[in-house]
């Protein structure tokens, strides 16, 4: 049984995808964070931080070129910023773009949380540079646990059902930025944001309709503008008080279970392919990836989906002159595998491509 048929009664409103709800209270066992962490309302804080900490050497921020744009753009005021070729599709990034000088910041990312780090690792070894790793979309897997790299930042909040949250770290236990004030952040958006996730869970436990998910809807929206705008910034204490025992471990089994499980399930599409079916062992994916014949395809599949109330993102919407990079913005498609969900929605995701193919074979889309 999933956590959303847990929560709600036989009347709740089915939908996968999108914003965490709020969700019951994490339980033990679990995945406790590094010793010595530093921590922030968003990933993009904690960046900054490092740079601001190495700002008398005047450093560069390396970027790979398929990445999340409001990082570089939260950064573009205070370091120059550089770009070097990195795609997911890759099994590491064109080392020939990448030439940091000693006392640059260098940004390596495990895409999706399916990548193993020896690539990284063995570059390293013959590059001097600051190597900070973004374990974002698995923070616990191998590459993870065993870095070398100088800092690591995870934004906490894409993994767990929290409004705001990040930390950073260092596996080679170098200096870290103070820890931002824990009394005096920039915490309205973080709020906003914890309201919605408490009208969402009204929602779908069916407690209104229409009405209400615009309310929360708008809420999600215009908390994320507030953080999007703010200034470096401790986490809120909301989020902090929920995570800062670690993840729970069944959270991240789920996760796992269900992305076996659909990989199981899906059709054999003809218009799409799964960027990747295989990982590391001891890695979990973020979430299943469709990458489309064209950009045509995948919107009109993303709009039969969101009609049945399936919700997929695109991470991301890249801005670059990366020509690899903006063709697979066009073209690619998340499918949500958290720990939200089990068994059910995961049929249910597979039975939606599946509904989807067959019109198409009969010329009529959704």
């Amino acid at each position: 049984m999933s956590m959303l048929e847990e929560m709600n009664p036989p009347e709740h409103i089915w939908e996968v995808g999108s914003e965490f709800h709020w969700c019951d209270l994490p339980q033990p066992p679990f995945l406790p964070w590094p010793a010595e962490v530093r921590w922030y309302l968003l990933a993009r804080h904690g960046i900054a931080a490092l740079i601001q900490l190495h700002s008398a050497k005047k450093p560069a921020l390396w970027l790979p070129s398929y990445f999340c744009p409001e990082v570089a753009e939260a950064c573009r005021s205070i370091c120059e910023l550089f770009e070097y070729r990195d795609d997911p599709r890759w099994p590491e990034p064109d080392w020939s773009s990448l030439h940091p000088a000693h006392h640059d910041l260098v940004l390596a990312v495990n895409y999706f949380g399916v990548r193993s780090g020896i690539s990284w690792q063995n570059w390293r070894v013959t590059h001097e540079c600051f190597l900070v790793e973004d374990h974002t979309q698995d923070p616990f897997s191998p590459w993870c646990l065993n870095s070398a790299a100088d800092y690591a930042v995870a934004s906490l909040r894409k993994t767990m059902p929290i409004p705001d949250g990040a930390v950073i770290w260092s596996p080679r236990a170098l200096e870290l930025p103070q820890q931002p004030d824990s009394e005096a952040g920039e915490w309205s958006g973080s709020a906003l944001k914890t309201a919605a996730m408490l009208y969402k869970t009204e929602y779908l436990r069916g407690q209104g309709g229409d009405e209400l998910k615009s309310r929360f809807r708008d809420l999600q929206m215009r908390g994320e503008q507030r953080m999007r705008s703010s200034s470096i910034s401790a986490v809120s204490p909301y989020s902090r008080a929920y995570i800062e025992n670690g993840m729970p471990e069944h959270w991240r089994v789920q996760r796992l279970r269900n992305a076996r499980y659909l990989l199981n399930q899906l059709p054999k599409l003809k218009y799409a392919d799964l960027l990747f079916q295989e990982w590391p062992e001891g890695a979990v994916p973020f979430v299943l990836l469709l990458l489309f014949h064209s950009q045509n395809e995948r919107d009109n599949c993303q709009a039969c989906l969101q009609r049945q109330r399936i919700y997929c993102p695109v991470h991301w919407a890249c801005q670059t002159e990366n020509i690899e990079a903006i063709d697979l913005c066009a073209r690619i498609l998340s499918l949500p595998i958290d720990q939200r969900y089990a068994e059910n929605e995961m049929e249910r995701i597979a039975a939606a491509l599946n509904a989807y193919a067959e019109a198409n074979v009969a010329g009529a889309i959704l």
